[in-house]
């Protein structure tokens, strides 16, 4: 690392596919490296998706822990150990350690991190909730004793700064909006793409329904799948498109579409690099997910001016535009299938200013990140 630059180390505990890597690859993309010295340092890196961005740029990440852990408590039990060690030998190249974490227990990286001298030590939360009781009593126990072992505070969403921060630091608004924010160029609607992906694939006279997350229960698949079959009933010609990996609930999923004798129309497109041409064919983008920090597909969504049904779960701060409605999930399938029907006759029309004035363009976002980054190493040297 540069000595005469600001060393920054973005952290994640799993790389994958995923918001948080959508935003850790953003900023890495963007940064000013004439001012800033970046690292990327991961506990496992589950995907190959970034492998040809990062080697562009420069980045070769350190992997702390190379073999793929799946299990969150065996991976905590190398992975700590691993960044402890880490540390003892590089806490001089890390001025800023940006740490993008989901709940409490990750804080315990942070912890190590204070324990070595690190100075200024980010915590970014990125989600609200957790998929089981076990899990929320971990993170509860977690934010007893870990809370404050960071010094400073980023988050993507009210709900997300209300799940991961101390009470004083929450009621005291004593932490910082990040808008996970994209190049709206990229996603912006554009008719003539839409014909084309659409001729691509065969879905020129579908209403297609989309979806673009992991395989996981927080993302609510089965009961997706039970709104997309009243849907074939009042339009027998719709299909539902899933994008992602294929991985955790993956095979339930499929099971369970077959289940309901919906599978014929159900695609699992697998984890895919064209979500910005995906969003242009969509017919209307489905997020019934149990719970959400702020969704970075529905801001992709909403700059491709697609219609997008959300579970009242997710923060209304996700709603930008007019291209947003939320439904709650103890409303029957029916009622969910009876909207997507309304939505698929919206009009989409291409408005990047209102979503840039928002806050939510990335080349702005960036450059309000450096200025902190700035502020947070003068504070501290």
């Amino acid at each position: 690392m540069d000595s005469k630059k600001i060393k920054v180390i973005m952290f994640e505990e799993k790389f994958g596919l995923g918001g948080i890597e959508t935003f850790v690859t953003n900023v890495l993309s963007r940064i000013n490296r004439d001012l800033f010295d970046v690292r990327l340092v991961v506990v496992n890196k589950a995907t190959d998706q970034y492998d040809e961005l990062l080697k562009s740029l420069g980045i070769k990440p350190v992997i702390l822990v190379p073999e793929l852990e799946l299990n969150p408590i065996k991976r905590f039990q190398k992975g700590l150990p691993a960044f402890k060690q880490y540390l003892k030998f590089h806490v001089s190249n890390s001025d800023i350690i940006h740490f993008n974490v989901s709940n409490s227990i990750d804080l315990l990286y942070v912890r190590l991190a204070k324990n070595h001298g690190v100075k200024v030590r980010i915590a970014h939360s990125h989600n609200s909730s957790a998929t089981s009781t076990i899990k929320k009593l971990a993170h509860k126990t977690g934010m007893m004793f870990l809370a404050n072992t960071p010094n400073y505070y980023f988050t993507c969403s009210k709900l997300a700064a209300r799940w991961l921060f101390p009470k004083k630091i929450y009621s005291n608004k004593q932490y910082f909006f990040i808008r996970n924010a994209i190049n709206t160029r990229e996603y912006a609607f554009n008719f003539q793409k839409r014909k084309e992906i659409r001729s691509k694939y065969g879905w020129t006279d579908n209403l297609v329904l989309g979806e673009v997350g992991r395989f996981n229960k927080q993302k609510n698949h089965k009961f997706l799948l039970q709104v997309f079959k009243e849907t074939l009933k009042l339009k027998p010609n719709a299909i539902l498109v899933l994008v992602g990996a294929k991985d955790c609930l993956y095979e339930d999923i499929r099971k369970y579409a077959k289940n309901l004798e919906i599978d014929d129309k159900v695609i699992f497109f697998g984890k895919s690099s064209e979500v910005a041409d995906l969003l242009q064919a969509f017919d209307i983008f489905m997020l019934p997910s149990l719970y959400e920090g702020l969704p970075f597909v529905l801001v992709e969504s909403q700059a491709a001016s697609l219609p997008s049904l959300v579970s009242d779960t997710v923060t209304n701060e996700i709603k930008l535009t007019k291209y947003v409605r939320f439904e709650s999930l103890k409303n029957d399938p029916k009622i969910w299938a009876n909207d997507v029907i309304r939505m698929g006759t919206i009009k989409r029309v291409m408005d990047r200013e209102e979503m840039t004035q928002q806050g939510y363009d990335l080349d702005a976002m960036v450059k309000s990140l450096e200025k902190l980054y700035l502020e947070f190493y003068k504070e501290n040297n």
